[in-house]
């Protein structure tokens, strides 16, 4: 299984919406009732076991108040400093 593909790391993304998930002291249990997804996909999501579709991408976005360039790419804009 290839987790890696044209600069999207699915583990580095998993770690990304994990660290913020924790900052903004969220379970995995919370996240998934709030993106209306079950928890063991939450949790896969995290540990880069599988890929998520554009619309869970929004999701946790919204939910986790993290740009999705951040999310996917680790792209922070210069007025932008949650994430550090």
């Amino acid at each position: 299984m290839n987790r890696k593909r044209d600069g999207y790391d699915r583990i580095t993304v998993g770690k990304r919406i994990k660290t913020q998930r924790q900052k903004l002291n969220m379970s995995q249990m919370q996240l998934a009732e709030k993106i209306d997804r079950a928890v063991k996909y939450c949790s896969d999501i995290e540990c880069g076991v599988c890929g998520m579709s554009i619309e869970t991408m929004i999701s946790i976005s919204e939910v986790l108040e993290m740009s999705i360039d951040y999310m996917l790419l680790g792209k922070i804009g210069e007025k932008d400093d949650r994430y550090s």
